[in-house]
């Protein structure tokens, strides 16, 4: 429900984007720390993974035999 951690976290996704639409999770958080104060701790999350999965505003895929995440905005 928050506008501006949506807008963080699908302006990372699209910035991180590979050319099959799906970013890198750790490349998204990043991305995140590198442009933001942000902090998963901030609502309620010891991870991001967690926090995205919450979110529901991604699909998530699990890569590397389960090792790596990449995630990819529900609207595409």
């Amino acid at each position: 429900g928050d506008a501006g951690l949506v807008k963080l976290l699908r302006t990372a996704a699209e910035q991180t984007a590979e050319d099959d639409g799906w970013s890198n999770m750790s490349k998204m958080a990043s991305y995140i720390s590198n442009n933001s104060s942000f902090s998963v701790i901030n609502y309620g999350y010891k991870k991001m993974s967690d926090l995205i999965r919450a979110s529901e505003l991604f699909e998530v895929q699990m890569r590397n035999d389960g090792s790596v995440m990449y995630v990819r905005d529900v609207r595409k």
